[in-house]
């Protein structure tokens, strides 16, 4: 009878070890997920500067892959309010000011349940750089 005891004691810290140890991946995980998500919309933003710096503005294509490129890493609500939009000479100041709301997925525990939800952050980019055409 010890050992049918000890068996079943041992089984039981190794289910609560892997219940504890998947709960903290699944924390660590949706937490290097929205981190990412900003690096990339940020990467987003530093790329169309490059062109706006080579252009002199922000034309509408590249207005139309930069707001595609923004909502595949989850943004929403998109505005370009103060952004350069038209053409400005050599040496001029020019701007890039996006703002919207990422859905970030967080873990929620409720009376010993989890769930997933989602909790709606304001990101901000403003970059700014001088036209170099």
């Amino acid at each position: 009878m010890k050992k049918e005891a000890a068996v079943t004691e041992n089984m039981l810290v190794a289910l609560v070890g892997i219940v504890i140890t998947t709960a903290l991946l699944t924390i660590v995980i949706c937490t290097f997920a929205g981190i990412s998500d900003k690096w990339n919309m940020k990467q987003q933003a530093r790329e169309t500067l490059l062109v706006m710096e080579t252009e002199g503005y922000l034309k509408p294509d590249e207005q139309s892959r930069l707001l595609s490129g923004l909502e595949q890493c989850g943004l929403n609500n998109i505005t370009l309010d103060g952004t350069t939009q038209s053409e400005v000479g050599y040496g001029s100041d020019i701007t890039l000011s996006i703002k919207g709301t990422y859905q970030n997925k967080r873990l929620a525990f409720m009376g010993g349940l989890s769930k997933i939800t989602n909790l709606g952050s304001e990101v901000a980019i403003n970059l700014r750089s001088t036209a170099k055409q």
